[in-house]
Parts: structure tokens; sequence; C-alpha cells
């Protein structure tokens, strides 16, 4: 199926190049032919002219600017339809590369969703069938149902960004304005993170009753995807850091992850939708595209900032300014 894409998509490239080269050499061509046809005309104009004609230089003169007045006017329109033309192609061929990269963004989307989807609910069907049909010691049966709450977790994490990433899209998500806690929202986020991961080390550094006023379901969602997508890209025995500084009345929340980091020239694109880094560095991992697409317009709706860097010796540091 891949295969007949690509070559439906390169016969309709080689459909477009072998068109505009087409019309190119058209255009070249009637040029040609109008330049002849009118050196024709001047030559038989000049031939009618009787040397003996006391207007003789006067009428030679006039025929000659009006050949050199035509070519000019042939060239010039000449010029101007191909400029036309390539400013005309060019952004056919820009809309057309646009669309052809979108639809294959959606294609991997759509199978990395499929992924998602099915792979918690699979889990959890299993955990249960297995509760069902065995007899556990309290120690197993509480170990599956945290395992299933855990999956519970992250398919609730996938709808709302699904939910909000389309919401957003169609503008139809109300922003509301409250007080918050921030140190509570954010103590709160890594805890259930912790929870969920016990065998990953999340180190929290957040100091107390630090107000800020923005939508508190939105700011958690970039928050816990921004420790979602740490945990997601580093090994487990990685370390991921969330600390919370404030200075100048301006709040700094910062998440950071050892993981193997973002080159250059993706970091300005990882912010895109259903854009996923490259392919050495996800083939192990889940995910989406939707996670930092959503962070970022979830932080647009504050008027806050983020970056990304790269931490030392290795990894990503994610940082907000609120």
């Amino acid at each position: 199926m891949k295969y007949l894409k690509i070559k439906r998509q390169n016969t309709i490239l080689f459909l477009y190049w072998f068109l505009l080269a087409y019309i190119i050499a058209a255009l070249i061509w009637w040029f040609i032919a109008l330049n002849q046809q009118n050196t024709r005309m001047a030559e038989n104009e000049l031939q009618e002219v009787r040397p003996d004609d006391y207007f003789f230089r006067e009428k030679q003169q006039k025929v000659l600017q009006d050949k050199k007045r035509k070519t000019a006017q042939y060239l010039g329109e000449g010029v101007i339809f191909l400029l036309l033309t390539l400013t005309g192609a060019f952004f056919v061929f820009r809309a057309v590369r646009r669309q052809f990269k979108q639809s294959l963004e959606q294609q991997n989307f759509m199978m990395a969703i499929t992924h998602e989807l099915k792979t918690p609910i699979a889990i959890t069907r299993l955990n249960l069938e297995t509760l069902q049909k065995h007899r556990l010691t309290p120690e197993q049966q509480q170990r599956l149902i945290t395992n299933t709450l855990q999956e519970a977790d992250r398919l609730n994490d996938l709808c709302n960004n699904l939910l909000l990433a389309s919401q957003i899209e169609a503008g139809g998500y109300t922003f509301t304005k409250e007080s918050i806690d921030l140190s509570d929202l954010v103590s709160s986020s890594a805890h259930q993170f912790i929870t969920r991961y016990p065998q990953r080390k999340i180190l929290v550094s957040v100091p107390p009753h630090m107000d800020y006023s923005g939508d508190r379901l939105l700011l958690q969602m970039a928050i816990n995807n921004l420790l979602d997508n740490a945990i997601k890209y580093s090994a487990r025995e990685k370390i991921v850091w969330i600390t919370v500084q404030q200075d100048d009345h301006k709040i700094k929340l910062t998440v950071k992850d050892e993981g193997k980091g973002i080159t250059d020239a993706e970091k300005p694109k990882v912010f895109d939708k259903f854009y996923r880094i490259g392919n050495q560095h996800t083939k192990g991992s889940r995910g989406t595209g939707l996670g930092l697409y959503v962070t970022k317009r979830i932080l647009q709706q504050h008027k806050a900032d983020i970056t990304v860097t790269n931490n030392n010796p290795q990894g990503s540091i994610f940082e907000i300014i609120l």
C-alpha cells in the first residue's frame, strides 16, 4: 500500500514537471516563431522601399524601429508570461508538497493513535481477565489493579489531547481564568507520575504557595505532557527533574531529562502538529505527535513562552516562562 502511494506521488510529480517543461518550451517556441515572422515582415517591407525614393532613409529607419519595437514587445510579453507561469507553478508545487506531507503525517498519526488506543485497552482487558479467572494474592491483585489504573490514566491523557487539539483547531474551547496554587498543581502532577511509574526516579523541586491565574485543566495537561515526554524519551534508569522557580514576577517551570536529546534541526519542529523526532529516536517509544503541539497552544492561551535546549551531557530541557 505504501509502495503504491509513493509510486502514485512520483507519477503525479513527473506529470507536473513534464507539463511545466512543455509550457516553458511552448513559450520559447512562440517567441522564436513570432520573432522570425517579425523579421520576415521587416525584410519584405525593406524590399518594397525603393533606393531612389527621397524618403528612403526615413522609411528604412522606421521599418527597423518597428521591428525592434515588436521584438521588445514579444520579449516583454514572454518574460511576463514566463514569470507568471513560474510563480503559479511554485505555489502549486508548494501546495501539493504540503498536501503530501500532511497526508503522510496523518497516515502516521492514524497508525500511532491506533496503537496507542489498542495497547491500554488490551492490557486492561488482560488484567481484568486475570483477576476474574485466577485466585491471586492481595499483593498480586493490587499490582494488577495499579497497572490497570495506570493504563486508564494513559488512555485518559491521550483522549484529552485529542479532544483539546480538535477543539483548539475548531476554535471551540473556552479559556477560563481562575486563581491557582501552581505549587500544588505541579506537585500533584509529579506525584501522579511517581505513582504511575514507581520504577522511575522523578525529582521534584517546587516552592510552596506560588499563585498564578490561568486555566487549571489546561496547565495540568501541559505539565503532564512534558513529564510524559521526558519519561518516554529517556531510559528507565535515567532521572527526570521538574522544578519551579519565581523571579521578577515571572515563574519558570523546567522539565529536564537525560534522554537522547533533540537535534538543533528538529528543535523548531517539535511543537508542530503530528511531528515526531527521527525514527532512530522513536522506534521504541510511543506517542502521537500531539503532546508538544497541545502544550504549545495551551501556553499561547496563557501568553507564556516555552523553549527547548540541550541538557548536558545528554537529554533535553523544556522551560516554560509564565
